[in-house]
């Protein structure tokens, strides 16, 4: 496993009650420059969001499997609060399932997302280790990075304004 000083070194903290400190696209700029070609590759597969594509540092792998556990866990919760049954997760975790129920039946969908989010960063801490000058730890960076992308890219008045006419849509087609 290589050894990357200078570039973790370089890079600023990650907090989830801040804004991210640089974007996605620029922290992948910087890496291309420091990274070995494999190492890249990996960090390429390192997504917020599911990938088939296996990568050879475990520590993707496992995200792939965390994220997509979370994906079924919450997908069997929104079916049950619909009165859906047959669905199921690909393995029991009731912890988890009684935190994503919680989520789920948060009134502000706003708030179960960024607590959903909350989740992912969590299990990401959770993984960091004593090398912070890995590639691993480069790759918990980058996803971590997405997760503050994405949190931050909420704007609750453009949202309020995108339902808005999401909802005036529905309610003019149900008019007619």
């Amino acid at each position: 496993m290589a050894e990357y000083y200078y570039f973790a070194a370089s890079l600023p903290m990650l907090r989830m009650d801040r804004e991210a400190p640089m974007s996605y696209s620029t922290f992948m700029e910087k890496a291309s420059e420091h990274l070995s070609e494999r190492d890249y590759s990996d960090l390429c597969l390192a997504v917020f969001g599911s990938t088939s594509d296996e990568a050879s540092l475990r520590i993707v792998r496992e995200w792939q499997e965390y994220a997509g556990h979370i994906n079924a866990l919450l997908n069997k919760v929104r079916a049950e609060r619909l009165g859906f049954s047959g669905y199921s997760a690909d393995r029991e975790d009731k912890a988890l399932e009684n935190t994503l129920r919680d989520i789920v039946e948060n009134k502000d969908p706003l708030e179960g997302e960024k607590a959903i989010l909350a989740l992912y960063f969590d299990f990401l801490t959770s993984r960091e280790e004593s090398t912070p000058f890995s590639s691993r730890a480069l790759m918990i960076y980058a996803l971590k990075l997405q997760i503050l992308e994405r949190m931050n890219a909420f704007d609750e008045v453009k949202g309020r304004a995108e339902f808005d006419k999401l909802y005036g849509v529905i309610e003019g087609k149900i008019k007619r």
